[in-house]
């Protein structure tokens, strides 16, 4: 299961850029979008890494992430039962517009603490945020 999550604003983005964002359902900042592992969505990703960060995220993070941030689209409270429906949703490679009852798009806050290293124009790699991580769980966990 992979979890990207848009990081920086929509200023001076070219067109092609603005659109794979829209596909992907993330449109504004700090929202996040859980994606089955699959070269479609890798390529949206790759084509978005300047922009966003991703990574893969483990059951217990992303089930405590539904928890606190999905949202029902009749704005009533999130039942286990229905968290344990989404995830098994995500297991089968379906997304969460597949799930009728809730919101597509988790809307995060800004990280406690604010983001660590070089900030948000710099790569992961570079001690920035931006781009792949192998676990974004610590990341998700500020944002909750």
């Amino acid at each position: 299961m992979m979890i990207a999550i848009r990081v920086r604003g929509k200023v001076g983005l070219r067109k092609g850029i603005i659109d794979t964002f829209k596909m992907l359902r993330m449109e504004r900042s700090h929202s996040a979008v859980l994606l089955p592992e699959n070269p479609i969505y890798r390529g949206m990703i790759k084509k978005v890494k300047d922009y966003t960060v991703f990574g893969n995220i483990n059951d217990e993070t992303l089930k405590e992430l539904l928890k606190k941030r999905l949202v029902r689209k009749d704005k009533a409270e999130v039942s286990d039962k229905l968290v344990d429906k989404v995830i098994k949703n995500l297991k089968e490679g379906k997304l969460l517009k597949d799930v009728e009852e809730i919101k597509p798009v988790i809307r995060l806050h800004p990280p406690r603490g604010g983001f660590r290293g070089k900030g948000i124009k710099k790569a992961f790699k570079q001690g920035g945020v931006l781009g792949f991580r192998e676990s974004v769980d610590e990341l998700v966990k500020k944002m909750m």
